[in-house]
């Protein structure tokens, strides 16, 4: 799996924005090509409707800004609120994967008891380290 570097908020109507790049790599375009959103585990799996394959989740198109709703009840399972939460954006295959963003130290990835610093997390065990 490729983490491409890209997280987004999830926004009022639990829409997200595929970038670009990534919709003119797998030849999604608005509109007209239906997208299966599915569930693997916490994943969200997005990934281009092919008609000779069965359907295993929803079937929802891009809009004309590039964005997809994300049902509601894959967001209530995965505990994501909108304007609250984002999600990262990896890529595996011909397949766009939604995993919800966790905030995780820098130097260490703890996700617990983070503080910010400068726009980075850190957790209290390497703030203890490095003011040693």
């Amino acid at each position: 799996m490729t983490f491409t570097g890209i997280v987004r908020q999830v926004d009022r109507l639990g829409r997200i924005v595929i970038p670009k790049k990534l919709r003119q790599a797998l030849g999604l375009k608005e509109l007209t090509d239906p997208i299966e959103i599915y569930l693997n585990g916490n994943d969200i799996i997005l990934k281009k409707f092919r008609s000779d394959s069965p359907v295993s989740g929803d079937l929802r198109c891009l809009d004309k800004f590039g964005r997809i709703v994300i049902p509601i009840a894959v967001r209530e399972r995965l505990n994501i609120e909108s304007q609250k939460d984002s999600l990262e954006i990896y890529c595996e295959n011909d397949n766009i994967i939604l995993r919800k963003f966790e905030p995780v130290c820098i130097f260490c990835g703890e996700s617990e008891k983070l503080t910010s610093f400068k726009g980075k997390k850190i957790c209290a065990g390497c703030i203890n380290e490095l003011t040693r």
